[in-house]
């Protein structure tokens, strides 16, 4: 069985995800008609995209105390979590 790391889900992800769901319905339905223009995709990939990435930071130590590994790539940004890696470079210092 999988480890349940996270009880509940905090309000901004609700909130956004509705805002979203809500441009995407408004797009549709001001003129033209039946056609989402690019700028509200837009918007909502950057408002979603932005949730996951402050979940991804907030929970963070979360994911050091169970072990688990994350990363997050787009473009030639890598953003890595790993305990390993962690323990190590603290030693370093």
């Amino acid at each position: 069985m999988a480890k349940v790391l996270f009880k509940g889900t905090p309000w901004y992800v609700h909130v956004s995800f509705i805002v979203a769901m809500a441009l995407l319905v408004a797009g549709f339905c001001v003129p033209p008609h039946g056609e989402i223009s690019g700028s509200v995709l837009t918007g909502i990939g950057e408002l979603l995209g932005g949730v996951t990435l402050v979940e991804f930071v907030v929970n963070i130590p979360k994911y050091l105390e169970a072990g688990i590994k994350a990363k997050i790539s787009h473009g030639q940004t890598t953003v890595a979590i790993a305990a390993d890696e962690v323990k190590e470079e603290a030693q370093d210092l």
